[in-house]
């Protein structure tokens, strides 16, 4: 046994001879970068050197160090920075903005963070994306009714820019450089031209708020549109909306609504526009609005007296008790009855109230012709008020509340955004779903519904980690697990728990699968009788065996405080008010490859038990390369190893598949690793496997404040340990993981790496650079390895430099992603990820590393020399491809001696051939219709017999 070694307290030992050599000497092997270690003083030689989140010493005593290092390590860095690359973000949460349809309703819009994204209705996937700058965040775009292959997006700094959504260029651009928070383009028709113009709401800097008007004109030479302001106020207004022509404008700060009114609105002359403003207090809290423009008839001569007729506008409004106010005509009216009720703030043009959603309503639409509401709440219902008989018809059990609706240009369909981050589009007949497009359903928190149109906190938010994989068999597919349904909730409200697998694909940004693993209740009421929320099982950690056959997943579950208050102490256990009520599964699952889903095979209840408390959670959960087992942790110190066997049952005949025996999962061995932490008090710990899965390293801490840390190296054939070893880690330890004969511990201090064959430590980093300490605080350390490149990323919470250094919560927080190489000591590569990660998965095919973060964002960190390899043609390939065609159809298809050097052999693809080549396979075809054809098997011999005549 190795003696227990503090380092904090205590120096580490001295480097010994042979470890000197090794640094000295320069392997193949150890890439670009060289270790180099420096001199200090002689009770402090092997002490590691911190650096901060600039790469330097975070010790101001150490300038001789960073004059010495500054050199050598800043080539390094650039020469590495310029081997790794951060390629751009895919997925993502979508916005809240309404959708938008093309007019051949062929393809929707939907705003993605600082995107836009265009995907196809027919195949509901991703046809375009229109990136932003990573800073501007897309609150608006509309398209353009000259031109329906032109796109208007609308920026938070301030900016309007023109695409072409088709190639996918920019035409246009006009900056204003202003804080923006909501945008509206109108085009308006004058002397039988379409002109552009942009309605800006924005807040100033002391906080007044303010709309502006201003045209996009193609002409101006600066690029930087002039404009004036329509309405300056201290109430926080928001939800803007204008009518087709300009002439109504109206915005709500949810209490109070200002409706603004001008006869002529002459873009030529801003000057002598002139917004006559009402101002309307509510009696309610307005959560959303929609605004109609009624629509002239379809004859020519009305139409062209509409274009001077005063705009008549319908106004709807719901409300956070759940009704729904309708306002018909709401300029006129309120011109009629403004001298009646001067000075009470009060509107007699309320048609009526409806009332059903039991929740604030989260969205309300006008149908195309006036006579149909479409509204949604938290209800996770669609509803449909017909306004003349006052019936209602619904389409429940929706997978998640409703965000936004949006009816097409012909009125058939209409889409629908969840909160669950999809969009369905539905027939406006029957109701059926024509279109669905998923993203990547992580955990999100959205705002308030009223204050949905506001910005988004500068302040970056903390999650969990979020447990995910990338299949053994196709690194391309991310296994990760989602709420089984989301809804609208507060800021200091928690995240839906983890209890449905979704399959991802990353290279595509398509939803592959969905698969409950847990239990759910999507069709029934999810709140309890006294208005609890009824939450599903949390998954923790789940792990796929190495041929993607079997599926390891541990979940738990809590109940509420209230449910348990009727239970004395001595039933409830130490751990907490519900220490002995929750619920602890493991479940192993198998792949079903005619159904295309995981079966479960065999459930643990409590696989972790300590008596009297009752069931533990479970620590960690891994999977053993090249074999069905897997491994698990427990608050109870307790190593278990599951394993496959056989199910016999006797005189029971077996349902199950023909190929195969019934088998189940047990507990082959367990070895108590407790006695080394002096009691019971396990807190936490992680377990990996060495790349041939000969090793368990299992790393367990103790309980907070004892500063006691060890790892375990178990032999997994003997279930034994091997060895083990203190000193390594003195806080929590969040991940483990081995590259090659290198042990690596993800702590929030510091990165150890320890040498399990020579038994030397090394400390590479300070992640949080040592400015926080709890970590409800920072988030946890994502740490990832691949044999591949032989290098390790991890993702870090850094503050920036601030002169204010007294106050913590006033200097800004960013994430990074940084990737180590063994033999440095400071970051061969680092980014900055504009969202807290979730997940970092290491692609051991590619070499590539994957960042999931908090706005489903999937991001590849890929290494360019890999990369260069793998694009490569291989001669080998077009050779080997060469030759089975060869086999397949004969050397007289290809119609070439092998004599012939390759420039004399004649194309075989050439015009002649090819015109040849057609009249015989019309022949065989014919004109008659695909019915009347022949038989696939003579079609066939047909076509090879006239591939092989030639």
């Amino acid at each position: 046994m190795v003696p227990v070694v503090d380092q904090s307290s205590q120096p580490s030992k001295r480097p010994r001879a042979m470890d000197v050599l090794q640094d000295t000497i320069k392997s193949p092997e150890q890439g670009r970068l060289k270790r180099r270690r420096f001199s200090r003083d002689n009770d402090q030689s092997s002490q590691p050197v911190v650096f901060d989140a600039a790469g330097e010493p975070a010790d101001n005593s150490h300038a001789t160090l960073r004059a010495e290092a500054a050199g050598s390590y800043g080539d390094k860095l650039s020469l590495a920075q310029s081997q790794w690359s951060l390629e751009q973000p895919l997925g993502g949460h979508f916005s809240n903005l309404d959708p938008v349809f093309t007019a051949d309703e062929k393809y929707v819009f939907l705003g993605v963070g600082s995107a836009v994204h265009v995907f196809s209705m027919s195949t509901s996937r991703l046809f375009r994306i229109m990136r932003m700058k990573s800073s501007q965040k897309v609150i608006g775009y509309k398209l353009s009714p000259e031109n329906q292959e032109h796109l208007y997006i609308s920026t938070s700094s301030g900016s309007v820019s023109k695409w072409d959504w088709v190639s996918g260029k920019q035409i246009s651009l006009w900056e204003t450089s202003r804080k923006t928070i909501s945008a509206e383009i109108c085009f308006i028709e004058l002397e039988n031209m379409v002109r552009s113009v942009s309605y800006f709401l924005r807040e100033q800097k002391d906080g007044r708020r303010e709309i502006s008007i201003s045209p996009l004109e193609e002409e101006l030479p600066s690029g930087k549109p002039y404009e004036v302001t329509a309405l300056e106020t201290t109430k926080r207004i928001r939800d803007l909306k204008v009518s087709r022509r300009g002439q109504v404008v109206i915005v709500c700060d949810g209490q109070r609504l200002f409706v603004g009114n001008t006869s002529i609105c002459d873009v030529r002359s801003l000057g002598s526009i002139h917004y006559t403003w009402r101002e309307v207090v509510l009696p309610v809290n307005v959560t959303c609005l929609d605004l109609r423009e009624s629509l002239p008839t379809d004859s020519t001569t009305e139409r062209s007296k509409a274009r001077t007729a005063p705009t008549s506008a319908d106004l709807v409004l719901g409300e956070s008790g759940g009704s729904i106010l309708v306002y018909h005509d709401i300029v006129n009216s309120l011109t009629r009855n403004e001298d009646m009720y001067e000075g009470e703030g009060k509107s007699g043009s309320v048609l009526r109230r409806l009332h059903w959603h039991r929740g604030p309503v989260s969205v309300v639409r006008w149908s195309r012709d006036g006579n149909y509401l479409i509204s949604g709440g938290l209800e996770s219902v669609m509803v449909l008020w017909q306004l003349d008989s006052g019936r209602k018809q619904f389409l429940p059990h929706l997978s998640s509340p409703i965000c936004n609706i949006v009816v097409s240009p012909s009125g058939n369909l209409y889409a629908l955004k969840l909160a669950d981050n999809s969009v369905i589009v539905l027939s406006a007949t029957e109701l059926q779903p024509s279109a669905t497009i998923t993203g990547l359903q992580l955990p999100s928190k959205v705002d308030n519904i009223g204050d949905l149109s506001e910005p988004i906190a500068s302040s970056p938010r903390v999650y969990d980690s979020v447990p995910a994989v990338l299949h053994p068999q196709n690194p391309d597919h991310l296994m990760v697990v989602v709420p089984a349904s989301q809804t609208i909730r507060h800021e200091k409200q928690a995240l839906a728990n983890l209890s449905v697998l979704q399959t991802f694909d990353v290279r595509t940004g398509c939803h592959l699968a969905r698969q409950a693993l847990a239990r759910t209740n999507l069709t029934v009421l999810n709140t309890g009788p006294d208005g609890a929320e009824i939450v599903t099982p949390d998954i923790k950690y789940f792990d796929l065996s190495q041929d993607g056959k079997w599926l390891a997943t541990v979940d738990n579950w809590h109940p509420h405080p209230q449910d348990v208050k009727a239970f004395t102490a001595s039933h409830v256990g130490d751990e907490g008010n519900i220490g002995d009520r929750r619920e602890v599964f493991l479940k192993f699952w198998i792949w079903n490859e005619l159904t295309n889903l995981w079966e479960l095979v065999t459930r643990v209840d409590g696989p972790h038990f300590r008596s009297p408390v009752g069931p533990v959670p479970v620590l960690g959960l891994v999977s053993r390369p090249g074999s069905h087992e897997f491994a698990t942790i427990g608050a109870d110190g307790i190593l278990r190893f599951w394993g496959p066997t056989t199910r016999h049952r006797s005189g029971i005949k077996s349902r199950s598949h023909a190929d195969r025996l019934p088998e189940t999962w047990k507990c082959r061995n367990a070895l108590d690793l407790k006695g080394n932490l002096g009691g019971d008090a396990v807190t936490s710990g992680s377990i990996c496997f060495s790349e041939d899965g000969s090793v368990l390293a299992v790393c367990l801490h103790a309980q907070p404040g004892s500063n006691f840390g060890v790892v375990h190296l178990i032999d997994v054939h003997k279930c034994e340990v091997r060895h083990s070893r203190s000193g390594l880690f003195c806080s929590e330890p969040f991940a483990a993981k081995f590259l090659g004969r290198h042990l690596i511990i993800a702590l929030r201090e510091s990165i150890s790496i320890w040498d399990i064959v020579d038994d030397t430590l090394k400390s590479v980093l300070a992640p949080d650079s040592g400015l926080i300490n709890s970590s409800s605080e920072g988030g946890p350390v994502l740490l990832a390895v691949n044999p591949k490149t032989q290098t390790f990323a991890i993702t870090a919470r850094r503050f920036a430099r601030n002169s204010d250094q007294s106050s913590r919560r006033r200097r800004k927080t960013h994430f990074h992603v940084e990737v180590y190489d063994l033999h440095s000591s400071m970051p061969i590569f680092r980014s900055k990820l504009g969202h807290c990660p979730l997940t970092l998965l290491s692609d051991p095919r590619s070499g590539d590393y994957v960042v999931v973060d908090a706005a489903a964002n999937v991001q590849r960190l890929s290494c360019c020399e890999k990369a260069q390899e793998v694009v490569v043609p291989s001669s080998d390939l077009s050779s080997h491809l060469k030759a089975g065609l060869e086999n397949l159809f004969g050397d007289r298809l290809l119609g070439v001696s092998q004599d012939l050097s390759p420039l004399q052999k004649p194309a075989i693809f050439g015009s002649e051939r090819t015109s040849l080549q057609s009249k015989q396979l019309a022949g065989i075809f014919g004109t008659v219709p695909s019915f009347s054809l022949p038989p696939v098997s003579t079609l066939f011999r047909d076509v090879v017999n006239s591939l092989v005549a030639n």
